[in-house]
């Protein structure tokens, strides 16, 4: 079990986000969870990722409850095991989309620096990045950051992708892209929990569940 969701809830004073929600994911798994604007799906992620804390309930991500580690080693988790694609992602400016997709690898090194020229050119090539590679990010369209801070999540690949409507700015053409990329490393052992209103992505996960008013409602595919 590589990450579990226990009874996770989160007030802002008397109204509640995310309400009692439970499950697991493991290595390997695909999840999608849609529902309406409003109903808690990008605080349950942030909440996940330790962007949030949680008013009650737990996370544990590989045995390691996240309420009960230090901030720099919840810091390390994310940088090297977490990969993360929120709705409004930001670049580095001063950065070109390479150097961009390159930075996480600076941190963790997890990798040798031979290996992440190759992984670059790699995600590069499949997101039709390549001609761009060079430009800084306010010469860029909002599709392009897009697809640049995907790239970027997948550099260091890791165990788990956590990705807020991913294709939210992209035309079919490159949503289809991301969506054949994200299956290509799923096969290849990576976990993703996805939020998204795209039901051709959604649709590629093994389970999806429905959320309203901070519940999961329905379990609309999987177990």
């Amino acid at each position: 079990m590589l990450l579990r969701v226990h009874n996770l809830t989160k007030t802002y004073g008397n109204e509640v986000a995310v309400d009692s929600i439970s499950f697991d994911v493991n290595q390997g798994d695909y999840v999608a969870i849609i529902g309406p604007s409003g109903s808690g799906k990008t605080t349950l992620l942030s909440l996940m990722t330790g962007m949030l804390t949680a008013t009650a309930g737990d996370i544990l991500y590989d045995n390691q409850r996240l309420s009960q580690i230090s901030k720099r080693e919840l810091y390390e988790i994310r940088a090297r095991e977490l990969g993360l694609v929120f709705q409004f992602s930001e670049l580095v400016g001063n950065l070109n989309v390479r150097e961009n997709i390159l930075l996480p690898g600076i941190f963790t090194r997890k990798f040798s620096n031979a290996e992440y020229q190759r992984k670059c050119n790699y995600l590069l090539e499949h997101l039709k990045l390549e001609s761009i590679q060079f430009m800084l990010p306010r010469q860029l369209s909002g599709g392009q950051i897009q697809k640049t801070a995907i790239a970027r999540s997948l550099i260091n690949e890791p165990s788990i992708l956590f990705a807020d409507e991913p294709s939210g700015d992209l035309d079919p053409d490159n949503s289809l892209l991301v969506q054949m990329l994200l299956n290509e490393y799923n096969k290849k052992n990576l976990s993703i929990i996805l939020v998204t209103h795209d039901m051709k992505l959604a649709f590629d996960a093994q389970t999806i569940y429905g959320m309203r008013a901070g519940k999961f409602d329905q379990v609309i595919k999987g177990k």
